[in-house]
């Protein structure tokens, strides 16, 4: 299903609308000019196209990864990262996949359709690819999408998923004429439906709580538990979770066309690393994240070129609302008045030559229909502004320069991942920028593998303050919900919420009005950005190192999620 993904680059998915992005023309790679890259020379996809007859046959393509997935089943809570997602696509099928614009079709390999046949009730009929199977020889049916369903739809508290969007909404999902023939009907309008369709789950896999938890936590298996299992072009060959290495080898089951590589490699890198490892050959494409180093690094490597396109990564810092400190709206509020963006945006941009942005908007980025700005409003960069909100909750200015009330500092524990100076730098700077307002940040670093299964969780929220991203899906408006609504949601690492928003993204995903919608979802920002417990800070573009001779594989803005791995591959 298509929730946001957190991502450590900052951690993510950002919001992408099903909608062309203003300005996207042009295009191309940039070397090394000293100039930066305006916003409007970048495409949606930026990677090199190439049609499989210029592509060879064989080789192997290694692409590095934070760390290894601390489960394959991507909608358990202790899993959702981009390499999560990016891995996921190489095996699970997806009745649905994405044009370069966003707009979404029916994937061939696995849907000979996907239709919305009836509105009332709202009613959408798959017809599943009759060559579709699993590759134990198990056919990818109907009722594979039933327990989907069933596991991610939130009526059972002992699944837990990530999140229950849109298939919260579904009230069946039953046979047609056959078993390829999936019907789903709706007990409430959403108009976002397509977005659960880009990655569908054995039954066997989540048929069961004990099983959605457990059954796919060291590797994606067969019913058999210890057979491995594809529903791609590729299937795993071998997992070594100590070294954080998954290699892939061709499904031998895989009835579209023929995968060009021989293998594909996920290795894991530190942050800190990736950028030599690749100069060394040891990579074939990389994200350099922002990063002046890796830029120039990446650079240096002779066979290499720089691929950039538009983002959909939202770079933000999250707030503990369940903190002694935070739980004080006004001072979340004030911290964020106390942070100067701009200045935040511009030291993770610039090094890249990227084009500098502010990030005014929850919901939507800039360029898309609907974006404005929403959060300026609330709180602009104001050192003033901010002493006073604090002082207005009772909070008084020591002479050290730190806030304290009844006797506590105001001490903001600013958890980090380890390995990733971007996360460092950007602590340390909003460090000096909200001590002039009162604050003290304590920055704490610690194990990258531990980021997002011991402190950033909704069942610890071990931290007062952290940076990551949201990575966006085109479907912006019900994707943001389990972030925002209710308290207890699996993507609101906050803690806080406001009761009003439950009926406002009930309205907002019923509307089919794209227009009114828009409006609905505007209502939304205005509502999560005084909560203030997500900053928003800055959209980043994508920017790649990537092997010259790469096709069909690199930075983009929709596409990424809709890779064609079967295309993949290095030019003859």
């Amino acid at each position: 299903m298509r929730m946001r993904i957190k991502s450590t680059a900052v951690l993510a998915t950002a919001a992408a609308a099903a909608l062309v992005l203003a300005g996207c023309s042009g295009g191309g790679t940039a070397g090394e000019s000293s100039s930066a890259v305006a916003q409007s020379s970048l495409k949606s996809t930026g990677w090199t196209t190439a049609d499989r007859s210029s592509i060879k046959d064989g080789g192997s393509l290694t692409l590095p990864i934070d760390s290894a997935p601390a489960n394959f089943q991507i909608n358990n809570l202790d899993s959702g990262t981009v390499d999560d997602q990016t891995i996921a696509g190489v095996y699970l099928p997806g009745f649905i996949q994405f044009k370069e614009n966003g707009d979404w079709e029916a994937n061939p390999d696995y849907a000979e359709s996907v239709k919305l046949t009836k509105d009332s009730p709202q009613t959408v009929e798959i017809k599943i690819n009759p060559k579709a199977v699993w590759s134990d020889g198990t056919p990818i049916t109907e009722k594979d999408v039933e327990a989907n369903w069933k596991a991610l739809n939130g009526t059972n508290p002992a699944f837990a998923p990530l999140a229950t969007n849109v298939w919260e909404d579904v009230d069946s999902v039953t046979q047609g004429s056959d078993e390829r023939d999936v019907v789903i009907t709706f007990k409430k309008v959403n108009a976002d439906w397509p977005s659960v369709l880009g990655g569908i789950y054995p039954y066997w896999a989540v048929d069961t709580p004990d099983h959605f938890n457990k059954a796919w936590a060291k590797g994606p298996y067969a019913a058999d538990g210890t057979t491995y299992v594809s529903g791609g072009p590729y299937i795993v060959k071998s997992f070594d979770a100590n070294g954080g290495v998954l290699t892939f080898e061709k499904n031998p089951k895989w009835w579209g066309d023929t995968p060009k590589l021989d293998t594909i490699v996920f290795k894991t890198v530190s942050r800190d690393s990736v950028a030599q490892a690749y100069a060394n050959k040891e990579f074939d494409a990389f994200n350099l994240n922002g990063s002046a180093d890796n830029f120039k690094t990446a650079n240096s490597r002779s066979d290499s070129k720089i691929e950039r396109s538009l983002g959909t990564t939202q770079r933000q810092i999250t707030l503990n609302g369940t903190s002694e400190v935070f739980k004080d709206k006004s001072v979340r509020q004030a911290f964020a008045q106390a942070m100067n963006r701009q200045v935040l945006a511009q030291a993770i941009l610039s090094p890249v030559k990227s084009p500098v942005t502010v990030l005014n908007n929850l919901i939507y980025l800039p360029g898309q229909k609907g974006y404005q700005d929403d959060a300026s409003k609330v709180y602009g960069y104001s050192t003033d502004s901010a002493k006073k909100k604090l002082e207005d909750a009772g909070w008084k200015i020591g002479s050290n320069g730190y806030a304290s009330k009844g006797g506590k500092e105001l001490d903001v524990r600013f958890v980090i991942p380890s390995d990733n100076q971007n996360s460092a730098n950007i602590a340390q700077l909003v460090q000096q920028q909200t001590k002039l307002a009162g604050f003290k940040v304590t920055i704490d670093t610690v194990p990258t593998d531990d980021f997002f299964t011991k402190y950033v969780t909704t069942t610890t929220r071990d931290f007062d303050a952290t940076y990551f991203a949201w990575q966006g899906t085109p479907f912006p408006v019900s994707s943001t919900k389990s972030i925002y609504y209710p308290a207890d949601a699996g993507q609101n690492y906050t803690g806080v919420t406001d009761e009003s928003l439950g009926k406002l993204w009930d309205t907002a995903n019923a509307e089919l009005n794209a227009n009114d919608r828009i409006k609905d979802a505007q209502k939304i920002d205005k509502v999560i950005v005084g909560v203030a417990g997500t900053i928003p800070l800055f959209p980043e573009p994508y920017a790649w190192g990537v092997r010259k001779d790469l096709v069909n594989y690199g930075p983009a803005q929709f596409q990424q999620s809709s890779v064609k791995w079967q295309d993949v591959g290095y030019t003859k």
